[in-house]
């Protein structure tokens, strides 16, 4: 009688060893899918932080700026909210959104 034991141990092994680094790939590719993910979001928002605080600091140098192009997005739309906080709103939602769900998604 052989005994088939010593013959699949280093099968058994290699299976082993091959799934290990599977599930390592799998692990590998989703931290850098996440990185990617965070990067873009944290690169939009510094864009639109940069914007604001621009915006901001022309309304608080006192320059004469037409505003009569935005007196449509200026106005009561929804309540008393205007289009412009809407619109803001939903951005932000939509950030915290996407946000929540890829770190569910784990």
């Amino acid at each position: 009688m052989t005994d088939n034991s010593e013959t699949n141990a280093p099968e058994k092994r290699l299976r082993r060893a091959t799934r290990y680094q599977k599930a390592q790939a799998r692990r590998q590719k989703q931290l850098s899918s996440d990185s990617k993910f965070y990067a873009a979001m944290f690169s939009i928002m510094s864009v639109l932080a940069l914007l604001v605080v621009l915006v901001g600091a022309i309304m608080l140098g006192g320059g004469s700026v037409d505003t009569s192009g935005m007196a449509g997005l200026a106005k009561p739309w929804l309540g008393p909210f205007t289009l412009l906080e809407v619109i803001g709103v939903s951005f932000v939602a939509l950030i915290a959104g996407m946000v929540y769900l890829r770190m569910r998604k784990r």
